[in-house]
């Protein structure tokens, strides 16, 4: 004998799923970003190392009749077969989700605080220049520290961040097959990056980066004019990701010094973050080699955070090396650096094939002798 109980799951309607140009309207309506007031968190998390577009399609009107605000349905013109309608849906992130319908909170969420809500985030991300209105595609390359499960900008956020791939495994082998496999990995995820870009057919290309820094050079070395890109820094008293500022650092300034010997080999020292000693690299070289230093005046972990002042600094720096290599018949380059990851990538991507000779890359250890040991060759 069939219970009530079970004739009422067997007619209860089903959710209807979405097709695909519904979630890709939410996705875009909303720029990425959780739809909640005041939130601009980046809807892209990483579970167990897989990033995925994490936005939690929240009902305003809930779907079953003891969720959040169900009792509206009829008042609002909804039914139970419309309420997967995108009218009805908010992308949000997961805190804000459970915000709106945890039975302690839910009573602060009415319909049309919530329906407004929506209204005025979409509206706000209609109103988006065009530059904002780019579909970008992230590229997370973390191999110092923990992994990171979301992305969090710091100010508004400037483009609608459709996908992301990643490398979060913490580098530890520092020996010659270390930096070999790293370089695979490097390679592999730029592939992957590309794939990506071309799949969502993506306008901008954004790079989150904290690794070790001949794998940042080296990344930026692979990272072609496919698309542009936009390469964000970590800022670690704030835990957020920084680009753009109202202004360049109108105090910064570059001192470059220079040694030509008429050697084989051009040492290039580059101070930001700390100070790259002449002594080091002769630890690690020998004496027989021509140098280029560039110091930033009060070398620093803050000295440089900004796209602006890292574009300016990398101008000066590729501008310099590449004038000795059009006088001077270099066969190898060493790379000494100290400085930021955003920098590094930078660096990397000015690096012409057909202008530089071999370019060699130096890890920095405080607790070895030499303090800069070799790493990979560009």
């Amino acid at each position: 004998m069939t219970s009530t109980a079970d004739i009422s799951k067997k007619t209860k309607p089903q959710r209807r799923p979405l097709r695909k140009v519904e979630d890709a309207y939410l996705w875009v309506s909303c720029g990425g970003v959780c739809s909640f007031e005041g939130c601009n968190k980046r809807l892209i998390e990483s579970h167990s190392g897989d990033l995925t577009n994490a936005g939690i399609k929240a009902h305003i009107i809930g779907h079953a009749e003891t969720s959040a605000r169900h009792e509206y349905m009829e008042e609002y013109g909804y039914t139970q077969e419309t309420l997967e309608d995108v009218s009805n849906l908010m992308l949000m992130c997961y805190y804000h989700s459970k915000l709106i319908d945890d039975e302690h909170t839910q009573e602060q969420y009415p319909p049309d605080r919530l329906f407004k809500m929506k209204e005025d985030h979409e509206k706000k991300v209609t109103s988006w220049a065009d530059d904002k209105k780019k579909k970008s595609i992230a590229l997370i390359h973390k191999r110092l520290g923990g992994p990171i499960s979301d992305i969090e900008y710091d100010g508004e956020t400037p483009y609608i961040l459709l996908d992301a791939v990643e490398d979060q495994t913490v580098f530890e082998d520092f020996t010659d097959k270390g930096w070999k496999e790293a370089v695979k990995r490097n390679i592999e995820l730029y592939e992957k990056f590309l794939q990506k870009i071309k799949e969502k057919d993506a306008n901008i290309g954004e790079v989150f980066a904290l690794s070790p820094i001949p794998l940042l050079i080296h990344l930026g070395s692979l990272l072609t004019d496919t698309v542009p890109y936009s390469i964000y820094q970590f800022n670690r008293e704030t835990q957020l990701w920084v680009s753009d500022n109202p202004g360049s650092n109108k105090d910064l300034s570059l001192t470059v010094s220079q040694e030509i010997k008429g050697n084989l080999d051009l040492a290039v020292l580059i101070s930001i973050s700390g100070l790259v000693k002449l002594k080091s690299a002769e630890e690690t070289l020998g004496n027989d080699f021509d140098f280029i230093s560039f110091e930033v005046d009060d070398p620093g972990l803050k000295r440089i955070l900004y796209r602006e002042d890292v574009v300016n600094i990398q101008s000066k720096i590729k501008e310099g090396v590449e004038k000795l290599l059009q006088k001077y018949d270099y066969e190898k380059i060493h790379l000494f650096y100290a400085g930021p990851a955003g920098l590094a990538i930078e660096i990397g991507r000015g690096i012409n094939p057909n202008i530089w000779c071999e370019v060699y890359l130096y890890q920095y250890n405080n607790r070895t002798n030499p303090k800069y040991q070799y790493a990979l060759t560009i």
